[in-house]
């Protein structure tokens, strides 16, 4: 499999690699602070120190290392502007599985550009041999949860106790699975299927 970052399209949004840049303004704010657990939801700006560690050497070296470790990382363009990031992890290949996660700037919440982005990136994860997408959202994380129940998205795994938030309550994490056959079967879409010989 070729674990190379490439560009997608959909409809209104461009999903591709992104430059130092781009990540630093989709994570303008601490979005430790924006999935409104506790009963909080609110604009902390981030510390822009540990976004740019990650890309020391440039980012050249930084999608070597994330080719590597079989992980693809987009950023979300509407026009030339950085909107959010999807990125994968925790790839299974025994049960063809993949993880991904997505943030969005709070600035563009309500429009669809995540459920049109990561419907963009699940056709492709499944285009180049995954059967399993999962996808993880914490107890109170009402947008995300809203966005993976639009999708289709069906209950997989609870985490109890995943983490203890700024106010000491134990918060659980739960996962949810899209299967190639639920995507398929819900979109209405064929897959292509590349000649085997």
């Amino acid at each position: 499999m070729n674990y190379e970052t490439i560009e997608l399209k959909t409809n209104r949004l461009i999903i591709k690699r992104g430059e130092k840049e781009d990540f630093l303004k989709v994570y303008e704010y601490d979005f430790a602070y924006l999935k409104n657990v506790d009963g909080v939801c609110k604009l902390v700006k981030q510390d822009k120190s540990k976004i740019e560690k990650l890309f020391k050497g440039g980012m050249k070296k930084y999608y070597a290392k994330i080719k590597k470790a079989h992980m693809f990382d987009w950023i979300i363009y509407f026009g030339n502007i950085p909107i959010g990031n999807i990125l994968t992890q925790d790839e299974s290949s025994c049960d063809k599985k993949i993880e991904v996660t997505f943030n969005s700037h709070p600035s563009y919440w309500g429009n669809g550009y995540m459920i049109e982005a990561l419907s963009g990136v699940i056709e492709y994860l499944y285009s180049i041999g995954y059967d399993n997408i999962i996808c993880k959202y914490s107890d109170g994380n009402i947008k995300a949860k809203r966005v993976l129940d639009k999708l289709g998205f069906k209950p997989y795994e609870i985490i109890k106790d995943a983490w203890v938030s700024e106010n000491n309550n134990k918060i659980d994490d739960y996962k949810v699975i899209m299967t190639k056959e639920d995507w398929f079967s819900r979109t209405g879409k064929l897959i292509k299927i590349k000649d085997s010989l």
